[in-house]
């Protein structure tokens, strides 16, 4: 997933990855390099354990691999 990534301020503050494609994936567990509200990149990561989130922003994942992009 390639996108840029986003804090929220639903539910006292969330992290999401808003991809190219349009579409929105809160990041669970992600490390806070990751956590730059702007910043672009591509992130991995698998719904175990992210089946259930209260921020109701779309898909969540827990964050397995990620880079910065250019």
């Amino acid at each position: 997933m390639r996108g840029t990534v986003r804090k929220l301020g639903l539910e006292g503050g969330l992290w999401a990855l808003f991809t190219d494609e349009g579409d929105s994936i809160e990041l669970i567990d992600a490390p806070p390099e990751l956590l730059q509200n702007g910043m672009r990149a591509e992130s991995e990561g698998t719904r175990e354990g992210a089946e259930v989130s209260i921020g109701m922003v779309g898909d969540a994942v827990r964050v397995t691999r990620w880079r910065k992009l250019g």
